[in-house]
């Protein structure tokens, strides 16, 4: 089952590129809502000041609707989204050290500018990282997830389907949930 998933999700990240590219708001909305607090850690990371990073983010998710119509749905928009947040904290990072020559300040912006940040951006694959959250998901819950959000069906015929009870249905898409609510919370 995680396979035939995988493959939607491949399919979804695109359209939901291309959405995006057209204008649409609902779209945008989506993945600012999946990304932002992403974000908004990673720019933390580097910059030790959760104010300017929030302020950063919302700078990164304006210019990636400002510059829409640069996207590619055969691209990573992920890729292309954290590598204006890293630029955004690097050139904070380089004004600040402007200023001050403090030794986090120096170390956040040799960091920043080191290649395998770039690595780790451009292995940022939305539909990887939901196929592994797939794939670690325990298969009853799995396939009770499924039942429920591919297939359509309502917990009471998932309970008579696999002969469990409604509670025990509801424990599942929980647990599946919040699995996948983790991913988009802490996937960088």
């Amino acid at each position: 089952m995680a396979n035939t998933d995988s493959n939607q999700f491949k399919t979804a990240a695109p359209e939901l590129v291309k959405r995006i590219r057209s204008g649409s708001h609902a779209a945008y909305e989506l993945f600012y809502r999946m990304e932002f607090l992403n974000l908004v850690h990673f720019i933390t990371s580097y910059l030790h000041e959760k104010e300017k990073a929030h302020d950063l983010a919302q700078e990164t998710m304006l210019a990636l609707w400002e510059n829409r119509s640069r996207l590619d749905p055969d691209q990573n928009i992920r890729s292309f989204v954290f590598t204006i947040a890293r630029n955004k904290a690097l050139n904070e990072l380089r004004r600040r050290n402007m200023f001050s020559h403090s030794a986090q300040t120096a170390q956040s912006l040799a960091l920043l500018e080191d290649n395998s940040v770039e690595e780790q951006i451009n292995a940022l694959d939305l539909p990887s990282l939901i196929e592994s959250v797939w794939s670690s998901l325990p298969e009853k819950i799995e396939t009770t997830f499924a039942l429920s959000r591919k297939e359509g069906l309502k917990n009471r015929e998932i309970a008579v389907l696999q002969g469990i009870s409604e509670k025990t249905v509801e424990y599942r898409i929980k647990v599946a949930l919040k699995r996948f609510k983790n991913l988009f919370n802490y996937s960088i």
